[in-house]
């Protein structure tokens, strides 16, 4: 594309293609730009689990050459310890001048963003989740199916359970809770260049075969339209308004340049957005709410597993997905959610981490447990987080919190998750924990859509005239299931909205 862009997208992750796909469609001219400077890690390959269980060199790809992942403890996901996440997110706090106190903040200067690690749920909220959305749940279903249908998300069935502990803990769910294999965006065919997933178990590592949605992957296939332009090592640092244009201040290269265009869509990463638009609105040094889903984690072990061989095949991401309701006197109902993985892809390493033991005892024994081992997390709505984001002159400040209330409640689910499992599988002691407010890197709701005040957008995120929020921050309330799906839809709807204002003019 060489002519002017009607519309400028600041960011590839699954927000900016989602948002992307309806205007080139319509023929609108597209200019992405992209922080993005360079590859990733790269990922392991292997036939399966058991080949690389056997390979001399694997810890290179779990813990990095200079074993750095071995120190990223702490109660997060093991994927956050990956040598594939700090290359994902490697520059990214320094570029944004990034402070956080009490809060774990993730993010990505990569093709695809966070998609590039995601956990690949693809689950959508209740009907009562998203009656603050603009058109409600009628309006946004058509924007699911969408999506599900473009990044391919198979029929979850049982088949696709691959731990033993996962179909004896979910044999005993059925008819206690609402539960299902997870719904995950992960290919069973092949598909534009994407192979099907073989279950080797090194899903957390990055999927040498992109069975696994990343909507870098989407890239390519955006570049075959004419209308759309690509330009990566182009991070987006300051909007200003110029007429009835948007300017854009980019950094490229150790160069500054500007570009404009009369329609800007945000889709940066919740954070990165707000480091974005809240100066644009004059609302520098004001803080804003941020929410995130108060998260839980906790293992369970089934008893007659223990000692059993681990499997050829495997799968590390999430084999169960369920939805608890709790109700209490003086409160609406509301609802945790969560998935349960199965231990038996997890290396022996980060579990014998967590055990109170010497380390060659801790091995042994996580060996034994690996086959026998679930865990489990547990998100809570947004509504019941407690943050705040600040952006200042260059910089970003967070400050989270979790209030005992939400830790009463947190702990409330995991009981009743507990007591549904329980005898198919027993608690592990000492197992439970309640996470870092933005652990679950579930950031949304600092611009949500509708509603009064300073901070709100309009129906398509607008916050001035063509100017649109269509990643999480401007989710107008955050589900405790995963909020990435329900992203995708929304931006979407906004893609479709604003292709029917611009026009195409190819």
């Amino acid at each position: 594309m060489t002519v002017d862009p009607q519309v400028i997208i600041v960011g590839s992750g699954p927000a900016g293609v989602s948002a992307a796909w309806p205007l080139v469609r319509a023929g609108v001219r597209v200019l992405m730009l992209d922080a993005a400077t360079g590859p990733v890690a790269a990922s392991p390959a292997a036939e399966s689990a058991a080949a690389f269980r056997a390979d001399p060199e694997r810890w290179r790809y779990q813990f990095g050459g200079d074993l750095a992942g071995l120190a990223a403890g702490g109660d997060r996901s093991p994927k956050f310890a990956t040598p594939l996440a700090r290359s994902v997110g490697a520059d990214y706090a320094e570029a944004l001048g990034l402070q956080t106190r009490g809060f774990f903040a993730a993010g990505a200067l990569a093709r695809g963003g966070l998609s590039t690690l995601w956990g690949a749920l693809a689950a959508e909220p209740p009907v009562s989740d998203l009656a603050e959305f603009p058109g409600g749940a009628a309006g946004m279903r058509p924007c699911f199916d969408a999506v599900r249908a473009r990044i391919g998300v198979p029929e979850p069935t049982a088949a696709a359970i691959t731990s033993e502990a996962a179909r004896r803990v979910f044999a005993r769910l059925q008819g206690r809770i609402a539960v299902e294999p997870a719904p995950n965006a992960v290919l069973d065919a092949p598909r534009d260049g994407r192979l099907a997933c073989a279950h080797t178990g090194l899903c957390l590592w990055g999927c040498s075969r992109r069975a696994i949605y990343d909507a870098a992957d989407e890239l390519p296939l955006l570049r075959r339209f004419a209308t759309f332009a690509y330009r990566p090592g182009h991070r987006v640092t300051r909007l200003y308004a110029d007429g009835d244009r948007h300017g854009l201040e980019v950094e490229a290269g150790g160069a500054r340049l500007t570009f404009r265009a009369g329609t800007v869509l945000l889709a940066a990463g919740t954070i990165a957005t707000a480091a974005l638009a809240l100066p644009r609105l004059g609302l520098a040094g004001r803080p804003a709410p941020l929410l995130t889903n108060p998260a839980a984690a906790t293992a369970f072990v089934v008893p007659g597993l223990i000692g059993a061989a681990l499997p050829d095949q495997s799968f590390s991401l999430g084999q169960l997905f369920y939805r608890l309701p709790v109700e209490e006197s003086g409160i609406p109902p509301w609802a945790a959610a969560g998935v349960l993985y199965g231990g038996d892809a997890l290396p022996l390493e980060l579990i014998a981490s967590r055990l109170p033991l010497s380390r060659p005892v801790a091995l042994r024994l996580a060996r034994a447990l690996a086959p026998a081992l679930v865990m489990a997390t547990c998100y809570l709505p947004g509504g019941f987080s407690r943050n705040r984001i600040t952006v200042g002159e260059g910089s970003v400040s967070i400050e989270g919190e979790t209030p005992p209330a939400t830790r009463r409640r947190l702990r409330d689910a995991v009981r009743d998750l507990t007591r549904a499992i329980v005898p198919a599988a027993l608690p592990l002691p000492g197992a439970t924990s309640i996470l870092e407010p933005g652990a679950d890197a579930h950031y949304a709701g600092v611009l949500p859509m509708g509603g009064a005040g300073p901070f709100s957008s309009g129906d398509l995120g607008e916050i001035g005239k063509g100017l649109h929020v269509v990643d999480g921050a401007g989710l107008p309330s955050l589900s405790s299931t995963h909020p990435t799906l329900t992203i995708m839809a929304n931006a979407t709807r906004i893609g479709e909205r604003v292709a029917g204002r611009v026009g195409g003019t190819a």
